[in-house]
């Protein structure tokens, strides 16, 4: 396959990774809290020029994928700041952040 191809597949080394992320929220949260939980969670990834994608996973669950909001990977950093960001919401009561992985054909 040649770079252009690989490219636009995003193959090769242009391959692009993200990451799974799970949270169990405090038990009987209101809507408004969990909507500012997510408020507070959207700063955070769009302060990192990252993309969140999913939502409530059920009840008291927060789950979804992350990546780069452009081309481009995230980072371990990313998944650390994202991690240390679970740790101190009194909203979550666990969290569990995923291995980087590829983001276009790791499913």
């Amino acid at each position: 396959m040649n770079k252009r191809l690989r490219k636009k597949k995003r193959v090769g080394e242009f391959k692009e990774l993200g990451f799974e992320l799970r949270a169990d929220l405090q038990p009987g949260l209101t809507e408004s809290a969990v909507d500012a939980l997510v408020d507070r969670l959207i700063d955070v990834v769009e302060a990192r020029q990252l993309a969140f994608g999913g939502g409530g996973g059920g009840d008291d669950k927060l789950e979804g994928f992350v990546q780069r909001a452009r081309r481009g990977s995230a980072t371990e950093d990313d998944r650390a700041a994202l991690a240390a960001f679970f740790e101190r919401d009194e909203s979550v009561v666990r969290h569990e952040i995923g291995a980087l992985r590829d983001a276009w054909y790791g499913w």
